[in-house]
Formats: structure tokens, sequence, C-alpha cells
């Protein structure tokens, strides 16, 4: 009894503020999940008409890892878009709290509190993560990362070791995630190769198994389809002109930062995808990386930004691929920001107090202003409602 008693001593704070957060970004990613749009899109509607067979998933697995739990409802005959959606608000969920894991062992608890609120709360956040459509998976670039980092922090690795076998083989029917695996291993081998080396064999073993397993689908569609290993590379079917790399390359800072696209699906009107106070963070962290080249997080975050960039260019994956990393960058500028600040006023709390209300109040503006942007804007322009007139129900 007393060392139950004791455990809920040390154990409370952590548990209602997990519980906190938990509420906290389930209540933003789930509000009126089916009902903020009058119905379904065509897109959404097509995508969930395709999964009718298992077979054809198996045929074409790349995105299986949103494609199997799609299936699962579609089979159990559920016919409302808002619980379709669920799967991507699970992919958005992962994707914050790897950010909160992340940020907070790279930089502080503040940093941490404010940066994942910030990707919580973007608007190009809630577009991809509350609709019923596979690109919610490039989401889970964030726990892959959050993987590497525990296996780093942990004196325990094993467990991490497990957890990113999971992650390794669903991450290979991502588009584009194959190359960041790749590359990941190759970085990291010596620390893969001393973690491996002390697990007991038969956790060894489950890895091995699990990465197998994972991957067989992909290898037995390959056989047959030779094209969706082309798709699982983020490669596309037909190379590209030099004009058209071109174009491509200029798409990710219009469609950031100046002009994005005009598909009311995923944006309002042709707003940028990201707002100017993440733009001017974005900016700071990217600055800042110059001061820690040789870190784990400069390295990672600058890696996946070329990674991803080629196959943007080469015109295999879409612009938002590349949110995630943005978010991190974002964090890091406010990091960077309250750091300068920190280092001229090192003694003085009222001057410290005063940096981080200010920080914070422009996070919660800015959260103000992407959440308005898609919960109220968007859903009352005539675009979305011509875009969301669908019925699940034939």
């Amino acid at each position: 009894m007393k060392h139950l008693r004791a455990w809920v001593l040390d154990t409370w704070r952590p548990l209602l503020a997990a519980l906190a957060v938990v509420v906290v970004v389930g209540i933003l990613l789930t509000f009126r999940i089916g009902s903020l749009t009058h119905g379904a899109s065509l897109a959404e509607r097509e995508y969930i008409n395709t999964l009718q067979s298992g077979r054809q998933i198996l045929n074409e697995p790349i995105f299986i890892v949103h494609k199997l739990p799609v299936y699962i409802l579609f089979k159990l005959n559920i016919h409302r878009i808002g619980v379709y959606r669920l799967v991507s608000v699970f992919m958005a969920a992962s994707m914050v709290v790897s950010t909160y894991f992340i940020l907070k062992r790279w930089y502080s608890l503040r940093v941490a509190l404010l940066g994942s609120w910030l990707a919580l709360s973007a608007a190009a956040t809630l577009h991809i993560g509350r609709l019923a459509l596979p690109e919610a998976s490039f989401l889970l670039f964030m726990p892959m990362v959050a993987a590497i980092v525990w296996m780093h922090t942990t004196t325990r690795p094993h467990l991490a070791l497990v957890m990113l076998s999971f992650l390794t083989g669903f991450s290979l029917y991502i588009p584009g995630f194959f190359w960041l695996i790749v590359a990941l291993y190759i970085w990291q081998r010596k620390d893969f190769w001393e973690a491996i080396k002390t697990m007991r064999g038969e956790l060894q073993l489950l890895c091995g198994f699990i990465i197998i397993f994972c991957v067989l689908p992909l290898g037995l569609s390959a056989i047959q389809v030779p094209q969706n290993l082309l798709l699982a590379a983020g490669l596309p079917t037909h190379l590209p002109s030099i004009s058209q790399i071109g174009k491509n390359i200029l798409a990710v800072p219009m469609q950031l930062f100046i002009r994005g696209l005009n598909n009311p699906i995923y944006n309002l009107g042709r707003l940028p995808l990201l707002d100017v106070f993440s733009t001017v963070m974005i900016a700071l962290g990217a600055y800042s990386l110059r001061y820690n080249l040789t870190h784990m997080r400069t390295q990672l975050v600058l890696g996946g930004a070329i990674l991803f960039g080629i196959l943007i260019a080469a015109g295999g994956l879409p612009v938002t691929v590349l949110l995630p990393l943005l978010y991190l960058l974002a964090a890091g500028g406010i990091g960077f920001m309250l750091q300068q600040w920190f280092t001229v006023f090192p003694r003085n709390p009222l001057a410290r107090i005063i940096a981080t209300t200010l920080v914070s109040v422009t996070v919660v503006m800015a959260s103000f202003y992407n959440i308005n942007r898609y919960f109220i804007a968007w859903p009352q322009t005539p675009a979305t409602r011509q875009a969301f007139n669908q019925s699940l129900v034939k």
C-alpha cells in the first residue's frame, strides 16, 4: 500500500499533464469532425470506395498504414465520414505528441509546449489531419524521429528499437520514406549496431520478424506491379523535364509562404500554408542551425529537408511532406529567440518573465488566427461547400 501511495504521489502530476494534453489534442482534432463540412469530398468518397477489397489493397499497398484502418471501418459497414477521418486524426495526434517529446529533449519544456501547440493548431495540420485521405501518413515522419531521439536519450534502447522496427516496416509504404529510412540507418549505423548487440536474442528475432512481416506485402506486390516500387520510393513514373523540375522547386516557397494552391479541400483560397509568425520562426530556426552544425537535430533537419526537397523537385511528393520538418524549425526559432533574450538578461527574472509571456501570447495569437481560418472561414466559403457535398451512402 505504501508503494502504491508513493507511486501516486510521484506520478500524479505527469499523469494529470498527460491527460490534459490528450484532452486538448483530442478536442481540437475531433471537434465537429463529421459536421464541419456538409458532407465528404469527392476525393474522400473515391478513396474509401477503392478500399472495398483486401486483395486490392495488397496489390496496391502504398499508404497501407492508412488504407488498412479505413478498410476495416468499411467492412464494419460504417457510412459516417467523421469516423473515417479519425484514422488521419490519430496520425496527426501522434505527430503532435512526438513533436512535444522531441522538443522537450532538444530544447526545454517551455519550447516543447509552444512548439507542439503551434504544430497542432496550424491550419495545414488541421486540413491534412482531419480528412479521410492518405496524405496524413506523411505526418508519421515525426514518430520516426521521436524513436531515434528516444533511442539516444534512454538507458534502455531495446523498446525504442522494437518501436522503430514497426515504424520502419510501415514507413516503407509511405512515398519517399524509403530513402529516409536508408539515410537514418546509414547515419546512425554505429548506434544501431551497439544497441542491437546488447539486445537479447529473442528481441533481435522479434525486430527482424516485424520488419520482414511488414515488408512482405510490398515485395509481393512489386513482383506483380513493379511500379509500386517507384511509388514507395516517392519517384515519378515518368522523368520530369528541366522546366518542370524548376517549377516544382519554385512551388515549395510559393505554396508554403506566398500563395498556396487553389484547392478548397486542403486550403482556404490561395492563402499560403503557413502563417506569418510561423514563417518568421522558421527563418530564425534555420538561421540558428549554423551555430550547431554538428548537433544531431541540425543534421536530421537539414538531411530530411534536402532529401524531401529532391523528391519534391522530381515530382514524386507534395510540398506538404515538409510540414513536420518546418514545425521543428519553427520551434527551434522560438527556442533561439528566447535563448538570445535570456543571454542578454541572464539574472533578471522580470525580463525573463516578460520575454516568455510575449512569445507565448504571440504563439496564442498565431494559433487563434489558424483556428479561425480553419474552423470558421474555410467551411463557410462557397468553394468549400461545393467541394464537400458527397455522401458515402450509395
